[in-house]
């Protein structure tokens, strides 16, 4: 468990270390804000336009090889990033997109092949964990480009993060051997689940399948895009609206990073009291709602909207993820439905942040970028509640 958390921590450190910095870098290389905005971009639509890909290599060598793969891309793509000009940060965060596509895959199904009676609390437990690396790389960015650079500031959280990493995950993982090492499955008390999974999990019809498919997608896609926009353009909205400096707009928004350790925590609580899984959605959806509407109506109360997107969107993250575990009948199904929905959802993501800047350079002001926030949250709720219905084995008669 501690070996998959770690991994974790380096899925999105490299990405989100670059937004508090981008004035920084469009400084020393020269880029507008739509250029810019590729940067953060430009991985995103590599997790959508590449994830089958991934998901065929997964089902070639195995979850374990995959994750080192992952792990070791994202320290040379890291490093290439921060090496030169502008052509030498572009290859490096197509590379780094690459690779990160892997471990996207890698998580949800060592979840679902060892932890999968425990889906809410190890799919809450790996948000939490990337909520903590994002919110410390959101605050430190910009103190720490000061001091170092931009350049060093980037690559040390792929490089050094990932060699910590790489080091841990073969030591638990070898390369070759299902699962974790045997005496730590043995320690752990349960044996590791195979392909088979848990039986009985899912009674659906091939017709309903799918169907699930194509909400969870959509209310992936909602969810995805929204994150993202947020991530890559708060700091510099903060810095217009709050007329704060680089590093308050940056501290300010690692705020909505911060209140994402919150998510992963209700969400299995709640699953644990019995609140059906179609409440706990509603929940998080209206909760990420707030956001962008909060940010559009009255942006001087910035500090609750970033509160309530905050903990909404690592407990939406965290309970659209657990449906698909749980329901899921084995391993192979498991990569199989996520391959679509983050094909999906990352390839309609890819165009936010891009979209954002470049509707922020031609209209002035934050109105219509938060304005397209709130409509595709709107969408994202209405397809996640259609998702999770009552007849699901999950949800409890009383959704």
């Amino acid at each position: 468990m501690a070996a998959l958390l770690l991994f974790a921590t380096v899925l999105r450190a490299p990405l989100t270390v670059i937004p508090p910095m981008l004035g920084l870098i469009r400084a020393d290389l020269g880029m507008d804000a739509a250029t810019a905005g590729l940067l953060t971009s430009i991985p995103v639509l590599c997790f959508g336009l590449l994830t089958p890909v991934a998901s065929r290599l997964l089902s070639r060598v195995g979850i374990n090889l995959a994750a080192l793969y992952c792990v070791g891309g994202i320290i040379l793509a890291t490093a290439v990033r921060s090496m030169g000009g502008t052509a030498w940060v572009f290859a490096g965060t197509v590379l780094l997109g690459i690779t990160l596509a892997i471990g996207n895959l890698a998580v949800p199904m060592a979840i679902g092949r060892q932890f999968q009676h425990r889906a809410e609390l190890l799919t809450g437990a790996y948000a939490l964990t990337t909520n903590v690396a994002v919110t410390a790389t959101t605050a430190l960015a910009v103190p720490a480009a000061l001091v170092l650079g931009w350049r060093w500031t980037a690559a040390s959280t792929g490089v050094v993060l990932g060699l910590v990493v790489l080091a841990v995950w073969v030591a638990v993982y070898p390369p070759g051997v299902p699962g974790a090492r045997g005496w730590i499955r043995r320690r752990a008390g349960h044996p590791e689940l195979g392909a088979a999974g848990t039986p009985g999990t899912d009674h659906r019809s091939s017709h309903a399948r799918r169907r699930l498919t194509v909400l969870v997608s959509v209310a992936f896609a909602g969810h995805t895009f929204a994150y993202y926009v947020m991530t890559s353009w708060l700091p510099s909205a903060l810095a217009e609206l709050q007329h704060m400096s680089g590093s308050a707009a940056g501290a300010a928004a690692s705020l909505f990073q911060g209140a994402g350790v919150a998510g992963p925590v209700l969400v299995p609580f709640l699953a644990a009291i019995r609140w059906p899984s179609r409440r706990i959605v509603i929940l998080m959806g209206v909760a990420w709602i707030l956001m962008p509407a909060g940010m559009l109506l009255a942006p001087a109360w910035w500090v609750a909207w970033c509160l309530f997107g905050g903990v909404a969107q690592a407990g939406f993250f965290t309970a659209v993820m657990s449906v698909v575990i749980r329901q899921s009948r084995s391993v192979d199904e498991n990569r199989r439905t996520t391959t679509v929905m983050q094909t999906v959802g990352y390839s309609v993501a890819a165009v936010g942040p891009f979209v954002t800047g470049w509707i922020h350079q031609h209209v002035a002001g934050w109105t219509l970028p938060f304005a397209t926030v709130l409509a595709v949250t709107v969408v994202m709720l209405g397809a996640a509640i259609l998702a999770v219905r009552p007849a699901s084995p999950d949800v409890p008669s009383e959704a």
